[in-house]
């Protein structure tokens, strides 16, 4: 045992430097244990996977001692709420404990900070301005006179995913760097900067590869020389590695250069045509959106079979072409120019990328409300992982409280080519035995037949009244939330929250303030949810998480265990699904003190012989068949 573990393991006794110092402090062994594991794994070289179940308090575990070990640490996470939550909470409570002048930083991607100058050109065009953005405009250029750090989450009163956050943030396109009136205020360079000199920065998943990516492009980096990275919120790390080592293209990419053109012309004034071509080519990108909304096909490949689709696609390529000619003619006038040029000239090979699809490759199409995203990723990232270990120095660690299925974490290690990484599980401390009671009905109709909607609202409403409303109800698809909410509407007179009506943070929001109100959610609502004590004592959950195959991730998974011989469903699917589920239960028990019940409306979990392998996966709660006894508990509690 090294002096810093032996000082880590000694500072998380039930005497040590926590009990001492923080009144609300519990002794929990598995904390110790985690936090001694990761201090044994915090030298140059050493990986570590580890799984520690809620309520383990793996937060302070290992900031702790990354706060202790006296190196360059940066901790990466899944959401920005995690984010916020380690920097403005968590680590202000631990660094009055240490007397060493340890530098720490909030690092976001760029999208997250305020540019004044997109600002101050969005005030100077009101006429593009719808007159709620004029209103959200003023009030963000008065929180800009007061605000040190230019982060957006600090405006509660805008959504987290309002549009005009698109129009006051900068993206890596339409960035002036130096050549920017206000580089020497831009937040987003003083949030570099403080990073770069920091002791410990805290980061996410996204940016993290961001920086790798600037790394691999010789275009130096956001992070400083580190020597332990630690995530956090680990199980997101392989969807995210797949879509972050692939190209992007959207319908806003179109709209975002016509607008900058637009800017170019009111500058030089002399080039009526540029902004023609702008608008030519935004009424392309409408056109195409168009044409993919118009049919309800998945797959990209199979979108450019479709005359209207393939005609838009071609009509968008010749306007962008036109477009770059003319930006060639006025090359050297005036910096947004030069830079739409070159912005158009990478659009054109990201048309001609997805415009011929690769066998070798996975697309992903997504259908948002004002346009479409195209994603293209590799079939499997895991030799850009290796490549990405072996370009930083430093130590490696991977939590969560979702990593194994069954007391193996080959299906997480194998997508991060972490297959030599030492692991480590750690149960959680909860008793969930006595605090919690699993529940899966009898008579239920396998997930695929008739009326299915109209047993989950009947189960539901039945849940809502013995637990006067203080339910999720979680579901695998919307088209079942949206069905199961409306015959709830009819049932009861609870408040019912549906994902979609606002904002997730604005819903939550809600659902406590009310008191009794039952929130229904898809996949956002699985994870990063924490709601304890009486407000949340039942969790319903539709049924088994299984992926559809059509999906391009999990497609490209199965395509790649086909090709090496094994069971895509025992090594793709099955595991896949189980972690979901466990992030789903994972809402119900958040605390020592919470009591609750958990409903899973999928016979295959008793009638299936893979059903054992996802309960054997879960919390040792409390199981049986009988509805009613269900429903009795939750009147207890």
């Amino acid at each position: 045992m090294s002096r810093f573990s032996s000082k880590i393991k000694k500072a998380f006794a039930a005497d040590g430097l926590l009990a001492e110092t923080l009144e609300e402090f519990r002794y929990r062994p598995q904390q110790q244990q985690l936090a001694h594991a990761l201090a044994e794994h915090s030298t140059p070289g050493k990986v570590l996977v580890a799984e520690a179940g809620t309520g383990i308090g793996k937060t302070f575990a290992y900031l702790l001692p990354a706060l202790l070990s006296g190196k360059k640490v940066a901790i990466s996470t899944g959401t920005k709420n995690l984010q916020d939550q380690l920097f403005f909470k968590d680590l202000p409570r631990l660094l009055p404990l240490i007397d060493s002048g340890i530098k720490v930083a909030l690092l976001k991607g760029r999208g997250n900070y305020l540019c004044l100058y997109h600002l101050t050109q969005q005030l100077a065009d009101p006429e593009a301005q719808t007159p709620v953005e004029m209103d959200q405009l003023i009030r963000i250029r008065s929180w800009a006179n007061g605000t040190g750090t230019g982060d957006m989450a600090e405006m509660d009163s805008l959504a987290e995913d309002a549009p005009i956050l698109r129009k006051v943030t900068s993206t890596q396109d339409n960035c002036l760097g130096k050549a920017c009136p206000d580089f020497d205020r831009c937040f987003l360079k003083k949030a570099r900067a403080k990073a770069m000199g920091a002791d410990l920065v805290v980061i996410n998943h996204h940016l993290f590869f961001a920086d790798s990516a600037l790394r691999e492009q010789g275009f130096g980096e956001l992070l400083p020389e580190l020597n332990w990275i630690i995530f956090d919120e680990a199980h997101q790390l392989p969807d995210i590695a797949l879509t972050r080592y692939g190209e992007r293209l959207s319908a806003s990419s179109f709209h975002y250069l016509g607008r900058d053109v637009r800017r170019v012309y009111k500058t030089l004034k002399d080039c009526k045509s540029l902004e023609t071509r702008a608008d030519e080519l935004s009424q392309w990108a409408d056109e195409l959106t168009e044409a993919i909304q118009a049919n309800g096909e998945p797959a990209w490949q199979a979108q450019l079979g479709f005359e209207a689709v393939s005609g838009a696609w071609q009509g968008l390529t010749r306007s962008l072409g036109l477009l770059k000619t003319e930006l060639g003619y006025h090359l050297g006038r005036d910096e947004l120019g030069d830079q739409c040029f070159e912005r158009s000239a990478r659009l054109m090979g990201l048309l001609e990328h997805f415009g011929s699809p690769d066998a070798k490759r996975i697309y992903r199409l997504e259908r948002r409300e004002r346009g479409f995203g195209l994603v293209s990723s590799p079939m499997s990232v895991r030799d850009e992982l290796k490549a990405l270990y072996n370009s930083y120095h430093c130590a490696w660690a991977f939590t969560s409280a979702t990593l194994q299925v069954g007391g193996d974490f080959g299906y997480f290690s194998r997508q991060m080519a972490l297959e030599k990484a030492d692991s480590l599980i750690l149960d959680s401390p909860f008793d969930y035995a006595s605090q919690a009671l699993m529940c899966v009905p009898r008579h239920l109709p396998l997930p695929h037949e008739a009326n299915v909607a109209e047993h989950l609202a009947e189960i539901a409403s039945k849940l809502i009244e013995a637990a006067d409303g203080r339910t999720f109800l979680l579901f695998t698809s919307y088209q079942m939330m949206y069905r199961v909410g409306e015959l709830l509407s009819h049932r009861q007179s609870r408040p019912l929250l549906v994902q979609g009506m606002d904002s997730k943070r604005q819903l939550l929001s809600r659902y406590h303030a009310y008191g009794n109100a039952v929130l229904l959610g898809t996949a956002a609502f699985w994870e990063g949810v924490d709601v304890r004590g009486r407000a949340l004592c039942c969790v319903m959950i539709d049924k088994l998480p299984f992926v559809s195959p059509d999906d391009p991730l999990t497609q490209a998974r199965l395509t790649a265990c086909e090709r090496s011989g094994q069971d895509p469903f025992a090594m793709v699917q099955l595991p896949q699904a189980i972690l979901a589920l466990k992030q789903g239960v994972g809402r119900l028990i958040r605390s020592e003190q919470d009591q609750g019940v958990l409903v899973i409306c999928d016979p295959r979990l008793v009638q299936r012989p893979y059903g054992e392998q996802f309960i054997r996966s879960l919390p040792p709660m409390t199981r049986t068949r009988g509805l009613d006894k269900a429903l009795a508990r939750l009147r207890e509690v």
